[in-house]
């Protein structure tokens, strides 16, 4: 498993602020990657690979467009 992000760690990752990402947890939850619950705390956790998948989704192909390399580089 990868290490799991914390809310600074995926506000950096992103490119948004902390305070924006509270905010969309409650406000629009659908502009944050889905988070890891960790029973009997309230942590708040995203593995790396979720945020991902997440990021994925969200692609939009244009015609001619050549798909972005995931590979090392």
């Amino acid at each position: 498993m990868s290490k799991l992000l914390d809310r600074n760690e995926l506000a950096d990752y992103l490119g948004r602020s902390p305070d924006t990402i509270k905010k969309d947890l409650k406000r629009n939850p659908i502009a944050v990657p889905p988070r890891l619950h960790i029973p009997g705390t309230r942590l708040l956790r995203w593995r790396m690979e979720d945020v991902e998948a997440w990021l994925d989704q969200w692609v939009i192909q244009v015609p001619g467009d050549v798909p972005p390399h995931r590979g090392e580089g």
